[in-house]
């Protein structure tokens, strides 16, 4: 479970509480109903870079097992690399991009036959700290997304 730290910030201890926190973050003020945990198609892997740019509401997740990127969820169709920044944790200090868990979380319509919108979590592999990247509304029938995280 995860704990708070004496800056007051979540810390994750393992996937399970990342997983745990994105259920408890919600997406766009909506309960997440399905989280899905980020996984490289290519190795498996579950450690990430993550690009974005929170303007435009878009993320790429970049495999740091063995360099595969992968856009979450639509985020390919509106993708200008020219706009994105790199998320880091705090616990560096040096501005430069850190190793992530990532889960990304649901919240789906009555019925659960669409997504209405998504939210981006992760946790700091160096000091476990859960945080939130973004959030964004999907409005549509669009569940072939759940796969895309």
């Amino acid at each position: 479970m995860a704990t708070r730290n004496g800056d007051n910030w979540k810390i994750g201890h393992d996937l399970d509480d990342l997983v745990e926190y994105a259920r408890a973050e919600g997406a766009e003020g909506y309960d997440v109903h399905e989280v899905r945990l980020c996984a490289c198609a290519s190795c498996g892997g579950h450690v990430f870079g993550l690009h974005g740019d929170l303007t435009e509401n878009t993320a790429k997740r970049l495999c740091r097992g063995c360099g595969q990127e992968h856009f979450i969820a639509d985020s390919g169709g509106y993708w200008d690399e020219s706009k994105t920044g790199i998320m880091v944790c705090e616990c560096d200090g040096d501005g430069d991009e850190e190793d992530f868990n990532i889960a990304v979380g649901y919240s789906l319509y009555e019925g659960r036959d669409g997504i209405r919108a998504l939210a981006i979590t992760s946790r700091c592999v160096a000091c476990g700290r859960l945080g939130y990247w973004d959030d964004w509304m999907i409005r549509g029938g669009d569940l072939h997304l759940l796969d895309l995280a």
